[in-house]
């Protein structure tokens, strides 16, 4: 997306819209993945509860994807735009319905192993995905990715909804009511306390992921001086991924004996320290030294996407409302991903008429500083150790 967006509205304005397009596409996420996710809580259609909206969510996203390959050309990114948020509504319509398949189908005494097991299939996907994207994206088509995209989202949902044996509600739903719909949103009294400070937590830690994610090709290009960033910034996140896949499923079993709150205050302070890492090589223009430095991240970021979910998991309240709560646990995932680019961009807008180096220094202290934040308050976190 960076180098689409980049070739549709120019250098001059590239950091601009690559935080404005992911965060418009975020609010939309905001909203829909919930309610998706409370529909699904309610549905008693024969095939179970969540899978009817993983088929239909799937098609939504697929459509809109070869809507986004075939937009080109300067001038293009209202439409971009449009298609983006067509693939983040079908996103939505099967995600917040998914999520609720873990506290659906898993054991407690399991949960932190499934966790970890979830974590290590998205890594093995992202990387995958940021590759392939690496090679791919080139010569002005996005055909190719976007097509490949479609194809692996297709394959993959058949084999979901064939493989996962879900139960059908038991019994009739309540009869539709607007106002409890709505209130049903409303995370208050104490049963809630807990699963509010991992939401809070969760959302610091991730507006310190989103805060470089999006910017690291640019960065690559403009200060560490890499002539095919595009290239470069694929294998950076591959790496992250890569050293992220066995720590999500060693911190996933060990958080199940250990506790989470150990293994969530390490991958933090790991992830802090390789942001402040970042800054240096700003001063010292180094590829290599950016490889390194990532796979210090990647080894705290796979361990805290295994241990997070986990220990979402152990405090969501009880009841049939899983896939609602896990919605909007889902917020705390989203809205950082609407604000943190929003962010970025706009300090490196700021700063870059009077030193880009400087903004980049900016955005990666600011970076560790929400990686400290979200690891300490999980000590708020009572009802699970």
């Amino acid at each position: 997306m960076p180098h689409q967006i980049a070739a549709l509205v120019g250098e001059s304005r590239k950091e601009l819209m690559n935080g404005l397009v992911p965060a418009l596409g975020a609010l939309l996420s905001l909203v829909a993945t919930p309610i998706e996710g409370a529909l699904s809580d309610r549905s008693a259609h024969r095939l179970g509860r969540r899978r009817p909206y993983l088929a239909a969510g799937t098609a939504i996203n697929i459509v809109f994807l070869f809507a986004m390959a075939a937009i080109g050309g300067q001038g293009g990114i209202g439409l971009f735009l449009l298609a983006y948020l067509g693939v983040q509504l079908g996103a939505n319509v099967a995600g917040g319905p998914y999520a609720g398949l873990v506290p659906d189908l898993v054991p407690v005494e399991q949960r932190g192993t499934a966790s970890g097991w979830l974590a290590l299939m998205t890594a093995v996907g992202t990387l995958l995905g940021v590759i392939l994207a690496g090679a791919l994206v080139g010569h002005g088509s996005y055909l190719p990715i976007y097509a490949l995209t479609a194809v692996v989202l297709a394959l993959f949902a058949v084999l979901t909804v064939a493989g996962v044996k879900e139960r059908p509600l038991q019994a009739a739903p309540e009869p539709f009511r607007v106002r409890a719909f709505l209130a049903s949103f409303r995370l208050s009294g104490p049963r809630y306390r807990d699963f509010f400070f991992v939401l809070f937590t969760r959302a610091l830690v991730t507006m310190g992921i989103y805060s470089v994610f999006t910017f690291f090709q640019f960065f690559l290009h403009d200060v560490v001086g890499v002539a095919n960033a595009a290239k470069a910034t694929s294998y950076l996140v591959g790496i992250i991924i890569a050293l992220g896949i066995p720590t999500s499923l060693v911190a996933g079993a060990l958080s199940d004996r250990l506790g989470r709150k150990p293994l969530v205050y390490l991958s933090g302070g790991v992830m802090a320290l390789a942001s402040l890492l970042f800054v240096g090589v700003g001063f010292h223009p180094s590829l290599s030294a950016m490889y390194w430095i990532g796979a210090l991240f990647g080894v705290g970021y796979g361990a805290y996407q295994a241990v997070d979910w986990a220990l979402a998991i152990d405090v969501l309240p009880p009841g049939e409302n899983a896939a609602k709560d896990m919605g909007i646990w889902h917020v705390s995932l989203v809205l950082p991903q609407m604000l943190a680019p929003a962010l970025t961009g706009a300090l490196l807008a700021v700063l870059k008429p009077t030193s880009l180096l400087l903004g980049y220094t900016v955005v990666f202290t600011l970076t560790a500083l929400w990686f400290i934040l979200g690891t300490v308050f999980v000590r708020q976190i009572r009802g699970a150790r």
